[in-house]
């Protein structure tokens, strides 16, 4: 009767986690890897066959968890414009906070790998696909309901909102100054407010003086 495994798959992953998103992949050694996770070499690559395999799982993880917590108020199906200002003020929040100097593990990967490892960069893009595309929800719900400018380009203002997340995300992981940070945040919130529509002028009540 084999021994009983002193840890689960997912316990590996989870602790994993905090490497990569910290080292990256190719700066997370198999040593390390094996000091953290607590197991050996032959039970490591027993589960996972290659460092790199162990990488994907926790990519895909952090995919499945974090990617939706952060971006799953912005895919409901009522989601409305102030959505997007109040991510954008949590992104700058965690870009001077505890993320600081980690930001996010997606857009970190599609620095270092995305662009030389096919897997890799098929991932990242549909991350990047999955932001577009929650923002560009947002602003047709907005639109729609007469907050916009018909003539607004969604997909463009979409596109635009994406790359400015991911700059975020940048400063974050290169721990930028807490000022310069707010201040990008500030000025796309404020981008966002000069998209509404104009309001009709309100007209004067009969028989108010005038």
């Amino acid at each position: 009767m084999g021994r009983k495994k002193g840890y689960t798959r997912a316990g590996l992953i989870e602790a994993a986690t905090a490497l990569f998103h910290a080292h990256g992949f190719e700066g997370t050694s198999t040593d390390m890897l094996v000091q953290q996770l607590g197991v050996n070499r032959n039970s490591l690559f027993s589960e996972f066959g290659t460092k790199r395999a162990l990488f994907d799982a926790v990519v895909e993880r952090y995919n499945d968890d974090v990617v939706t917590s952060m971006v799953g108020a912005l895919e409901r199906d009522d989601a409305c414009l102030e959505a997007i200002g109040q991510l954008f003020a949590a992104f700058g929040a965690d870009s001077t906070g505890r993320f600081a100097g980690m930001g996010c593990l997606m857009c970190n990967t599609a620095i270092e790998l995305g662009a030389e490892t096919p897997d890799g960069n098929a991932l990242v893009l549909r991350y990047f696909e999955r932001l577009n595309r929650a923002f560009a929800h947002v602003l047709g719900n907005a639109q729609r309901a007469g907050e916009l400018a018909p003539g607004l380009d969604v997909e463009a203002e979409a596109g635009m909102l994406c790359a400015t997340a991911l700059g975020l995300f940048v400063m974050a992981r290169a721990r930028a100054p807490a000022a310069m940070v707010q201040a990008a945040v500030s000025t796309t919130t404020r981008h966002i407010e000069l998209l509404r529509a104009p309001r009709p002028p309100r007209r004067a009540a009969r028989g108010a003086k005038r």
